[in-house]
């Protein structure tokens, strides 16, 4: 088993701890919702949508964490301010979950920012995400809404082809976003395509290993990426090359992982649960005592 040098940070976001050794806490599935091309958004600009669709795809996402022991949140993509506002109330209204802002512009970032405040969600609510190019009125809102929750986001250009440099960004952002308030910080190492996939990988471990903070990745981006596995058009090849690069940051210590469309949690949660089951196991001939909601227990129920 892989073993860390600094002490391990864990946080409890809503009830969902996200961070620890390896198998110590079951991995944070975390799945995107009224995502470019999300079939239940019926108006992409006025934020209209399929409320019931969206609605039996995050319940089934509660089931699954139910079922599998994971951890979940939902990543909520806004791309203006009046989708924000529409989307983070049926989201919020929806699920007890987490819910990440996955703002998209900075004035959908601003305005999902205030929603966390007036709906009573801060507490549950991470913002996604902080990067380099983060502006001053973004920081300054985190601050006067309250947030504790934020996403650092280790993204350049000289970073993406660098795991050393992403730390060194971590590095550069991390007195930034505790001026404002921010307690709780996940490292999120950056996806771009399948050869990035290896290099945050790395990244996640050297961040763990330097800072112990809960560390992960958007997985799906390999995948989704790969133009020669869109030209295919093989569904079945594509959601077993999706289970295998959402597993493989998980071997390395990743706390979290974003595996994409929340339609694929279907088969991203039993992927995801087998690695959690195998680790489970090793700490147990190690002598640690596992929580009985632990994939290790619930495998053989799937």
């Amino acid at each position: 088993m892989l073993k860390f040098e600094k002490e391990q940070i864990v946080y409890d976001i809503a009830g969902v701890k996200v961070g620890g050794n390896i198998g110590e806490n079951p991995t944070v599935m975390i799945g995107s919702i009224f995502y470019k091309g999300d079939k239940n958004i019926k108006e992409e600009k006025m934020g209209t949508f399929d409320l019931d669709g969206a609605k039996r795809l995050i319940e089934r996402v509660e089931e699954l964490a139910e079922r599998t022991g994971l951890g979940a949140m939902v990543d909520v993509v806004c791309s203006n301010a009046l989708v924000a506002d529409k989307y983070l109330e049926f989201v919020a209204d929806a699920t007890r979950m987490p819910i990440l802002i996955d703002a998209v512009s900075q004035e959908a970032a601003l305005r999902g920012l205030e929603c966390a405040k007036e709906f009573g969600i801060t507490e549950r609510t991470i913002f996604n995400s902080i990067t380099p190019d983060t502006k001053e009125p973004v920081y300054q809102k985190i601050r006067e809404v309250g947030l504790e929750s934020a996403v650092i986001l280790t993204y350049s250009t000289k970073a993406i082809m660098s795991s050393k440099e992403r730390v060194r960004l971590l590095e550069a952002l991390l007195p930034k976003v505790k001026a404002v308030g921010v307690g709780k910080v996940l490292v999120d190492t950056v996806v771009m395509d399948v050869a990035t996939l290896g290099l945050a990988c790395k990244a996640i471990y050297e961040v763990k290993d330097r800072f112990g903070y809960p560390a992960g990745c958007g997985a799906h981006n390999a995948v989704a990426s790969w133009k020669a596995l869109k030209q295919r058009k093989d569904k079945l090849l594509t959601l077993v090359c999706s289970s295998v690069v959402n597993g493989l940051p998980i071997a390395v210590g990743a706390d979290f992982v974003l595996y994409g469309p929340i339609n694929e949690a279907e088969y991203m949660f039993p992927a995801v649960a087998i690695v959690n089951a195998a680790f489970g196991q090793v700490l147990m001939e190690e002598g640690e005592r596992l929580d009985v909601g632990h994939p290790r227990f619930k495998i053989g129920r799937l």
